[in-house]
């Protein structure tokens, strides 16, 4: 992604000023640490994703690229997914029938995803066939 690391390490300066703000009016160990720990791990990802890719410290639109791309306008099956892990994880805690009801919800949600990405795939297939013949 093009400019990724730049929120990450705004963020992290963010943190920055706020862990000097601690250790200078707090002045405990175990906050000021905590604090300084968060500014290291969040400087330390964004460093990470910069050198990962040189692309994520450049700002403005990624490259044009013409290939072809699958990109669905929504997607029941991952609402229904979401919903699913809900009820299961309501249901450990609540009641039995949610557990039970998000567990065949999800199995359903599965089905639906698959059709889903044969649908998206047959699509693909059908485009690439109408480009060779032009």
């Amino acid at each position: 992604m093009r400019g990724g690391a730049i929120p990450v390490l705004a963020w992290g300066t963010i943190l920055l000023v706020l862990a000097i703000g601690n250790w200078v009016w707090n002045g405990k160990p175990v906050g000021s640490g905590a604090a300084s720990a968060a500014v290291v791990i969040i400087y330390g990802f964004g460093l990470a994703l910069w050198r990962l890719r040189r692309e994520a410290i450049r700002r403005g639109p990624p490259e044009p690229h013409t290939e072809i791309e699958n990109v669905p306008s929504a997607s029941l099956s991952a609402m229904l997914i979401g919903l699913a892990a809900g009820c299961a994880l309501f249901g450990l805690a609540w009641a039995k029938f949610l557990l039970y009801f998000g567990i065949g919800l999800f199995v359903v949600a599965v089905g639906r995803m698959i059709l889903e990405l044969r649908a998206e795939r047959a699509t693909r297939r059908e485009v690439l066939r109408d480009e060779e013949q032009r």
